[in-house]
């Protein structure tokens, strides 16, 4: 207890999230008497692991579309396909969100990439600042969801589950949280008056696709390897940047030697601190299985009711409160062992309960105060942080509905991987 209070002081008083969690964990060790050679073992043993090599992989390979144009394509697609009616633009943010999570895995990347040129053609095209920048934060919570998910990574290798399985059955669950999106924005649309834009000729939407294709086709060969079993998701995720950096030199020649090092510094400094984190939350969770820690706290929340519905519930409600506070990485680590062996007892599908916790933490990726969605859209918008929190909240709204739609419809995560084990 004492442990997880210290953890709280320090991010209060603003310790880096890593240090946070390792000084807390580590102080947790050796109260509970165990060697300190554990902290370095643990640290270690959590990160040697190949699977875990994908997500600087991924963080890579989002960058590089980014910086070789693909985003600034595909949201023309968008744009092209959607926009002559009513809500057009911002349904294209939406769908531009969803098309951009399949290529980088990263909520916050997806912020930054869609809203960096959709916020500033909604205001141009007379939308609220507010509703812009709070449709794009939202919106881009998909990132995490839409596999190559980054974080059902973290999960899959936490809780022992395939990957391959978790990627597929995070796509019904992303495009319906995208589609509940692109209601609202039709909605609020057209109560506001706005009028449809014109209508794109066949020839444009063709030229479009065309100048779009390669980038199309990224998540086409990365996640159609890994269904296929062509290859794993690490192995995918090498593909992928070596095809991002591919059509970045050589088709659209946007990335040159010197946007290149950019890239890979950019990407090696985010990847070093999403690792921290992991290594860090490794300590605790092992420190939480040594106390015998999860099965106390399975016991304590069984013995609150036997309802499933009502257990599902309590979870949720702590998910979203942690995700506030947390880094999605961080608290799958330590809140799987927890909530897993729960589930189980209800006969919960492991890959259900991935999906569940994943829709739950992006959730708190725009929610303040630490939603990380919040602070990219507040400086790629230019608008005060405290505008922002309060243009995303109807939103978080809408996200929560859905998210409880996706936690008691199991079909929506399990139908797609059901195939792969048929």
């Amino acid at each position: 207890m004492i442990a997880v209070l210290l953890f709280i002081l320090l991010m209060v008083i603003g310790t880096p999230l890593a240090a946070a969690l390792g000084l807390g964990s580590i102080y947790a060790v050796l109260d509970a008497g165990h060697s300190l050679d554990n902290v370095t073992r643990n640290m270690f043993s959590g990160l040697d692991s190949f699977t875990l090599m994908a997500i600087p992989f991924f963080i890579f390979a989002g960058d590089l579309m980014l910086a070789g144009g693909a985003s600034r394509r595909l949201i023309d697609v968008a744009k092209k396909l959607v926009g002559w009616t009513t809500g057009g633009l911002p349904i294209a943010g939406v769908i531009s969100s969803m098309f951009f999570a399949s290529l980088s895995g990263s909520s916050p990347a997806t912020v930054a990439a869609v809203g960096g040129v959709m916020i500033p053609s909604l205001r141009d095209s007379q939308y609220t600042a507010k509703f812009s920048v709070g449709l794009m934060c939202a919106a881009g919570s998909v990132g995490i969801i839409i596999p190559p998910s980054i974080t059902l990574l973290v999960y899959g290798v936490t809780a022992e589950v395939s990957i391959s399985e978790l990627f597929i059955a995070g796509i019904i669950p992303g495009i319906f949280i995208g589609f509940v999106l692109i209601i609202v924005s039709y909605v609020i649309a057209r109560k506001q008056g706005h009028k449809p834009g014109e209508r794109s000729s066949i020839k444009e939407i063709v030229r479009s696709f065309i100048n779009a294709f390669w980038g199309i086709l990224m998540p086409v060969i990365v996640l159609g390897g890994i269904y296929f079993g062509v290859f794993t998701p690490t192995e995918a995720a090498a593909v992928a940047i070596f095809y991002s950096l591919f059509i970045g030199m050589f088709i659209y020649r946007e990335i040159n030697m010197k946007k290149l090092f950019e890239v890979t510094k950019r990407s090696v400094l985010i990847s070093s601190m999403v690792m921290i984190v992991i290594a860090s939350a490794q300590i605790f969770s092992w420190y939480l299985t040594m106390e015998q820690i999860p099965s106390d706290i399975a016991s304590n929340v069984l013995s609150i009711s036997n309802n499933p519905i009502v257990i599902m519930l309590l979870i949720t409600v702590i998910l979203l409160v942690v995700g506030m506070f947390m880094d999605t990485s961080a608290a799958v680590l330590i809140l799987t062992p927890i909530f897993l062996p729960i589930m189980m007892e209800f006969g919960m599908s492991p890959v259900h309960l991935g999906v569940v916790m994943i829709v739950n933490l992006a959730i708190g990726m725009v929610t303040p105060p630490f939603g990380l969605n919040l602070f990219v859209g507040a400086g790629v918008s230019k608008l005060p942080l405290t505008t922002v929190i309060r243009a995303t909240l109807p939103f978080v709204f809408v996200l929560i509905i859905a998210l409880l739609i996706i936690t008691f419809t199991p079909g929506m995560s399990t139908f797609l991987p059901s195939f792969i084990n048929d």
